[in-house]
């Protein structure tokens, strides 16, 4: 990856910066500021975090940083550009999308089970996967490894789910016979996942009851999330791991939900708001605050 490729790209995009260096640097890699290695780029969001003594040791590092900024005595050449953190990402997929395992070739494979027909274009499906009849899949998705989807489910454009993942299970819904046992209540609903969506690994996401459960545009969970019958999660909530959300629950946009935040059925967790690690909310989250502890309580505004 050459100065002149990286120009090229940032150009095309419509990405300002700024570059100084060495107009003929190239580097074969990646690397994080933490773990620095030679002929690589890597990036800073703060370049009072910069050790200049460390970057100057090695050999063809490029670093990202912010426009705006300035480092002094730097013997490396830097790029900077504006929003560091998503322009150094976009640098790295442009160059390096081989090493991406998500970035899959459209294809069924062998072992998968494809069994509905309203699937769209460059679907890519991995080994040991079962979609039911009455799934409908949009374009570019990629599903992984030992995925179910089962029931009336949809799926939006360039939506993402990782293996291990059940979407369509039944719920955790009951009712009490005439001698006191539990009977399951049908879960007649499904599950409607919009575009540009990510699912982590080993995810649960139930079917509805009587309604869907709803996971809107860009929104994105990490492993081992628990999605109940239900839920609705709005457009760009983010679900870190461990988290679990009991039946009709709604996610508000852009909420940022912590490492094993557990979520009481019933509840509303607002707009932009966030959770700390391992939080217990029992009662609904108002817009834009930060909670944390067991039960959760109000600490500040996010913003």
């Amino acid at each position: 990856m050459k100065i002149t490729d990286v120009k090229k790209f940032l150009e095309a995009n419509q990405i300002r910066y700024q570059y100084e260096g060495d107009p003929e640097c190239a580097v074969d890699g990646f690397c994080p500021l933490n773990s620095l290695k030679n002929n690589a780029i890597t990036w800073v969001r703060n370049i009072a975090d910069i050790h200049i003594d460390e970057l100057n040791s090695y050999n063809d590092l490029l670093l990202v940083a912010e426009l705006g900024s300035k480092l002094d005595r730097a013997r490396f050449p830097v790029f900077y550009v504006e929003n560091a953190h998503r322009t150094f990402f976009r640098i790295v997929q442009h160059f390096f999308s081989e090493l991406d395992q998500e970035n899959r070739k459209p294809g069924i494979a062998s072992t998968a089970v494809v069994e509905s027909e309203r699937v769209g274009s460059d679907l890519s499906v991995g080994h040991h996967t079962y979609i039911g009849p009455d799934v409908e899949i949009g374009d570019h998705v990629t599903i992984l490894h030992h995925v179910t989807i089962q029931g009336r489910v949809s799926i939006g454009d360039n939506t993402v789910i990782e293996s291990g993942t059940t979407i369509g299970a039944c719920g955790f819904g009951h009712y009490k016979d005439e001698d006191g046992n539990p009977v399951c209540v049908p879960h007649l609903g499904g599950v409607r996942i919009g575009a540009h969506v990510k699912i982590g690994a080993n995810n649960a996401i139930s079917r509805g009851c009587l309604a869907d459960t709803v996971i809107e545009d860009f929104v994105k969970t990490d492993n081992l999330c628990h999605i109940a019958h239900n839920d609705y999660i709005k457009r760009g909530a983010m679900l870190t791991a461990g988290v679990v959300i009991s039946g009709s629950t709604t996610v508000g946009e852009n909420a940022w939900l912590a490492p094993g935040t557990l979520l009481n059925n019933s509840i509303e967790v607002g707009r932009d708001a966030y959770t700390g690690i391992g939080a217990v909310a029992t009662k609904d989250i108002p817009e834009g605050k930060v909670v944390v502890g067991l039960p959760a309580r109000e600490l500040r505004n996010r913003f």
